[in-house]
C-alpha cells in the first residue's frame, strides 16, 4: 500500500515539475511580443512557405533573433535596420523585404525579423517600401 501511494505521488510531483517548467516556455515562445498573434506568426520568408517568425530564441541568456519594431531608414535607395541585439545597422536585402500591411497604427517603425545571423523578413514602415 505504501509503494502504491509513493508510485502516486511520484507521478504528481512529476507531473507538477513539468507543468512549471515546460508550460511557461510554450507560452512565452508563442506569445513574445503584442504583434506576434496577429502578424509575425503568418509572415512567410520571401519565395518560400517558411515562417519568418522563428519564436524567441536565448542563447546563453542572450536574445538571438526574432520579429520587433525597429528603426528603419532609407539609405541610397536601400532599406537599414537597427539591429537591437548587435547595437548596429545592418542593411536590408531588397529580397527578404515583404509587402505585408504595417502591423503598427501609423506604421512608423520597421519590423524584422532575425535570426543566426541573418534577415528572414523585413516590413518597411508605411512611410515607403
Amino acid at each position: 500500500m505504501i509503494r502504491v501511494i509513493a508510485s502516486y505521488l511520484a507521478a504528481a510531483l512529476a507531473f507538477v515539475v513539468v507543468v512549471t517548467v515546460f508550460l511557461p516556455l510554450k507560452a512565452r515562445a508563442q506569445d513574445h511580443h503584442p504583434l506576434h498573434r496577429d502578424f509575425y506568426q503568418l509572415w512567410l520568408q520571401p519565395g518560400t512557405n517558411v515562417s519568418c517568425c522563428n519564436a524567441r530564441v536565448e542563447k546563453d541568456g542572450v536574445e538571438t533573433g526574432d520579429c520587433e519594431p525597429v528603426k528603419a531608414e532609407v539609405r541610397a535607395g536601400n532599406w537599414w535596420a537597427w539591429l537591437r541585439q548587435e547595437s548596429r545597422w545592418i542593411e536590408i536585402d531588397d529580397s527578404r523585404i515583404i509587402r505585408e500591411r504595417n502591423p503598427e497604427q501609423g506604421g512608423q517603425q520597421g519590423h524584422l525579423c532575425y535570426s543566426h545571423g541573418r534577415v528572414l523578413c523585413f516590413v518597411p514602415p508605411d512611410s515607403g517600401g
